[in-house]
């Protein structure tokens, strides 16, 4: 190369028009103002070539046609009046809070606290860390075409979307079962159940066959299944008792019979029987009749009563007790 060009005092020329172009555009500059080259028509060309080649037209003229597009225009200006006007509130609240000399002393106190600007510090580094930690691990995953191409294939998978549910069914088939087996513990055979509603307890459990107890009071005993009992009082519940009743002794008597003498001893035809003194007291005898009077009256008293039911108060309910 020649050294003379790199003062730029001698005439380029002589060198290759690459190297005129090379040395002319890196020194531009001085060339302008020294005005000692005498350039060939070559030069000229490449040297303007050069220049083109830098230069994009489309994207000139893009720039042109928007920055004369009115509408263009107008959204950039109605973007850059948001963009004050929200400045301008950010600025007006944080001077006011600024201007408020206890936040400022606060402020100034805590920065000058050395251990809570560390823990301050400490904090945000953590969150950092933390943060990276997160979106470098999501980033991953997300980006990760086998995970995502694996999880839309089982969404999209008939065969794992049933099994899933068939999984849920089967839970749900393990609670009913152990509903019903906690059910058969409480309510064993033989198990009384009641109820104010007359609804079975075969459909309200589920199990069972049931029997309703009707008409019955429950009687605690050593054995089951057995009735009695009357809703009547009758004879036979009355405890042993008797009756008894009296009549006033007052039947025995004597009736007197006058004796009066025959008047003659003899019993002939057309005599009288009695004599003319009839009615002659000192000529009555008396006579006394044997006492037989006394006798004694049986008698039973006649029923009463309406027979009603007797019942001690009580409530009405369902009951039934399980058969098998």
């Amino acid at each position: 190369m020649n050294s003379k060009i790199k003062g730029i005092t001698d005439d380029i020329t002589s060198i290759p028009p690459e190297e005129q172009r090379y040395y002319a555009l890196n020194a531009f500059p001085k060339v302008l103002k020294i005005g000692r080259f005498n350039l060939n028509e070559e030069f000229i060309e490449g040297f303007l070539n050069d220049i083109m080649k830098k230069v994009d037209k489309e994207y000139v003229d893009s720039e042109l046609n928007k920055k004369a597009n009115l509408v263009y225009v107008d959204e950039k200006d109605n973007e850059i009046k948001e963009k004050v006007e929200w400045y301008h509130e950010w600025t007006s609240e944080t001077f006011k809070v600024k201007a408020d000399t206890g936040w400022v002393s606060g402020c100034l106190d805590l920065k000058a606290d050395k251990t809570y600007v560390d823990e301050k510090d400490n904090e945000i580094k953590e969150k950092v860390e933390w943060y990276h930690e997160w979106t470098s691990e999501t980033f991953k995953v997300k980006a990760d075409t086998g995970w995502v191409s694996g999880c839309l294939d089982l969404k999209a998978d008939k065969t794992y979307v049933d099994e899933n549910y068939a999984k849920k069914s089967e839970v749900n088939d393990v609670i009913t079962s152990m509903k019903n087996e906690i059910l058969q513990t409480l309510y064993p055979v033989g198990s009384i159940y009641t109820s104010m509603n007359s609804t079975n307890p075969a459909t309200v459990l589920g199990f069972g066959t049931w029997k309703q107890i009707v008409d019955k009071f429950l009687y605690c005993a050593n054995h089951s299944k057995q009735a009695g009992g009357s809703k009547k009082i009758k004879e036979a519940n009355l405890p042993p008792h008797t009756h008894t009743g009296t009549t006033n002794f007052s039947g025995d008597h004597s009736h007197s019979l006058r004796d009066h003498p025959l008047y003659n001893s003899d019993y002939k035809a057309g005599n009288d029987v009695l004599s003319p003194s009839y009615n002659n007291s000192a000529k009555k005898t008396f006579r006394q009749t044997e006492p037989g009077g006394n006798h004694v009256h049986t008698f039973t008293t006649n029923p009463t009563g309406l027979g009603k039911d007797y019942m001690p108060p009580f409530v009405t309910v369902f009951a039934w007790y399980r058969m098998n």
